[in-house]
């Protein structure tokens, strides 16, 4: 009797682990992660980002849709060649897959930077790249784009790098991370 109440209590802990479901999170960009309420840090220190719903001399602020835009807020920053060491957002969270969504621009009037170029690092480890190069016509700014996505993390705490860099000017708009 007692090997058969073994067998059934593993059985019935296989089937409660078998049941966890996995739970997205999000990091925003402002409010930073539900979770622990830790904000991405942004680098350099200093007035190299802003907040972009209420940046003044950003062109981009007038034309943004906040009602498409997660939690109506998103920072944003140019990265121009010769800025060293670059521009970057990082962000620590728990969990095995992340994903990365920014606004990506097209030619827009009045606009002098609209080409984007991302390289992206976990844990120090370059792990992908993203970049748009702008087209005219609409729509003019593209919401929600998944930038980098991974679903192949180990189930550990990770800190993910976005950094804008390299031998072209690149536009910066991001806004929100989802990690599971």
């Amino acid at each position: 009797m007692r090997l058969v109440l073994g067998h059934f209590h593993s059985l019935f802990f296989y089937a409660i682990l078998c049941t966890a479901a996995l739970v997205n999170h999000t990091i925003d960009d402002e409010l930073g992660d539900e979770v622990t309420g830790l904000k991405p840090r942004y680098l350099p220190d200093g007035d190299t980002w802003s907040k972009g719903s209420s940046c003044s001399q950003c062109t981009i602020t007038r034309i943004v849709d906040t009602a498409q835009v997660f939690d109506s807020t998103w920072h944003d920053t140019t990265y121009f060649v010769g800025t060293s060491p670059g521009v970057a957002i990082e962000a620590s969270f728990n969990g095995t897959a992340v994903y990365v969504f920014n606004i990506i621009a097209n030619i827009l009037p009045n606009a002098s930077v609209t080409f984007t170029n991302l390289t992206f690092y976990i844990d120090d480890r370059y792990v992908g790249a993203f970049s748009h190069t702008p087209h005219s016509g609409p729509p003019d700014l593209l919401y929600h784009v998944p930038v980098y996505t991974n679903s192949s993390l180990t189930d550990d705490e990770h800190t993910i790098r976005i950094l804008a860099d390299g031998s072209q000017n690149s536009l910066v708009l991001f806004d929100y991370i989802i990690y599971t």
